[in-house]
């Protein structure tokens, strides 16, 4: 099992997505969830919606001040952010991306 803390930014919603709001302040779970909305190119595959539904799933189960994860889905998860394209380039997405990549999560 994976823990991810739940970290607030100070990204607003808008920078992100479309329609967002410019008051709302993302939080990492909110940038994970924007992860996994993010289409791969091709498509997605019913494989890649059954692996991106776990990770939901386990968002909206939030335990506490973080995000627990199972190590597959985990692992499902850090190529999906591996492979992400942002229409930002910000320090904390930066500092968010940067911690997947490092693997602060597998320590």
């Amino acid at each position: 099992m994976k823990y991810i803390e739940n970290i607030f930014t100070s990204i607003t919603e808008d920078k992100v997505r479309y329609n967002g709001s410019r008051e709302k302040l993302l939080s990492y779970r909110d940038l994970i969830e924007i992860s996994l909305d993010i289409v791969p190119q091709g498509g997605f595959t019913p494989k890649d919606i059954r692996e991106r539904n776990r990770i939901q799933d386990a968002l909206d189960s939030l335990l506490d001040k973080g995000i627990g994860l199972e190590d597959s889905d985990f692992d499902v998860l850090e190529k999906i952010i591996e492979s992400s394209r942002w229409p930002i380039r910000d320090k904390e997405l930066a500092e968010f991306l940067r911690k997947f990549r490092d693997g602060d999560y597998k320590k």
